[in-house]
């Protein structure tokens, strides 16, 4: 029998190659658990991470001054105007630039990314204090 994520074979005593039913069922478990384990906030942050993303020198100095204005760089951030995450995003703005979820759930490196597609796209303004 094959099992694991990776198609190790169990310790039986036969030699047989995986029939094909159990490589499609192998490989549905694989995807099946990669979707959840993507969707914990620990997956978030692994596979943000390993897309190549590069914000010029300028836009996190930019950012970091916005980010310590808003939240004093506390990513978990909540205003009691309903404002979340490191950058104080509002849940409709942070869908605009692509998020999903709570804001002040996301990884920072998600936060920071999804801030400087707002400040590049559509300017500060959104920072009406900090900006």
């Amino acid at each position: 029998m094959w099992y694991g994520r990776n198609l190790v074979r169990a310790a039986t005593s036969d030699d047989r190659a995986p029939t094909a039913v159990e490589l499609r069922r192998s490989i549905r478990r694989m995807k099946r658990r990669f979707t959840r384990w993507s969707r914990t906030y620990e997956g978030r942050a692994v596979v943000h991470r390993i897309k190549v993303r590069r914000i010029p020198d300028w836009g996190r100095a930019h950012l970091r001054s916005i980010a310590w204005c808003e939240s004093r760089n506390n990513p978990r951030a909540v205003s009691p105007a309903g404002y979340r995450g490191l950058y104080q995003f509002s849940f409709s703005t942070w869908r605009v630039v692509g998020g999903w979820g709570d804001p002040a759930a996301a990884p920072r490196s998600e936060q920071t990314w999804r801030a400087w597609i707002l400040l590049s796209r559509h300017g500060s303004g959104h920072w009406p204090v900090c900006g």
